[in-house]
């Protein structure tokens, strides 16, 4: 029998699954560079604006309060836009566990709580409620909250999020091949590699440099450079999903949750 049964048009080799990965990579390799240059414009945005965050914070004298809840606001941009790529993925179909769902609810609830306790920690310390360098509390770390050049910069964090959004993932058609477990996986990875480094980095700056404006500007940069890198990494898992859907691999369902065995016996009457 030849490998292909063209008497009656059907292909008698199992479908391509998730195990055969290798061999589609090497059939359809990733177009890295292309790849890449596509997203230049989003990779702008996104320096663009954070480069704004370190600008506005050196010029306004920002306090370590004040940077770390602007990155909390882009973080939680972050999961929002997230969610709505999730909810896309679902529209067009892409989801490829029926557990997705309860995924993406799980994801919602657990990001926001996150968020959330990240901005109650960050005013209750970075304010002088809890720690107090010097034995001082900051005078006056939440100044910048009332200036419109700080809701500014911060505005177009949230705009950088909804560009990302939509020349990476709606204009690019993604939304019919990445399953929305890869569309929330993303934003949790920058959660603790972005927001937790900024939250650690800012309290060693407080704590052991009273706030220091160069301190602070040196973390924004950092915090610029992992943002960078985790989009470029992010652009290449896309990619590689797209060229596996391309080549026919299915992505394999997830394991189902073990199930705990019965204790034997009889329970004791009381």
């Amino acid at each position: 029998m030849s490998e292909r049964d063209t008497s009656q048009g059907t292909d008698p080799r199992p479908p391509a699954t998730a195990g055969d990965a290798r061999g589609a990579a090497v059939a359809s390799p990733v177009p890295t560079g292309a790849t890449l240059a596509r997203a230049v414009p989003s990779f702008a945005v996104l320096l663009v604006a954070d480069l704004a965050v370190v600008w506005a914070a050196v010029t306004g004298s920002w306090t370590a309060l004040v940077v770390v809840i602007a990155c909390v606001i882009d973080g939680l941009a972050d999961g929002i836009f997230a969610w709505l790529r999730a909810r896309a993925s679902f529209a067009a179909g892409a989801a490829t566990d029926d557990r997705d769902a309860v995924l993406v609810r799980e994801f919602v609830r657990t990001y926001l709580i996150v968020v959330g306790a990240q901005a109650v920690v960050a005013y209750m310390v970075f304010s002088g409620m809890l720690l107090k360098p010097g034995g001082e509390a900051p005078d006056a770390p939440g100044a910048a909250f009332v200036t419109w050049q700080y809701w500014a910069v911060v505005g177009g964090l949230v705009g950088m999020r909804a560009f990302l959004y939509w020349w990476d993932f709606a204009r690019g058609g993604e939304a019919s091949v990445i399953p929305p477990e890869a569309a929330v996986a993303e934003p949790l990875r920058r959660l603790f590699v972005l927001q937790f480094g900024v939250l650690a980095g800012a309290l060693l700056v407080y704590w052991l440099f009273d706030s220091s404006l160069t301190g602070l500007a040196v973390l924004l940069v950092a915090k610029t450079a992992a943002d960078l890198v985790l989009a470029v990494l992010e652009r290449l898992r896309a990619a590689r999903i797209i060229a596996a859907v391309d080549a026919g691999v299915r992505p394999a369902p997830r394991p189902a949750p073990r199930q705990r065995a019965r204790r034997g016996g009889r329970k004791r009457r009381r």
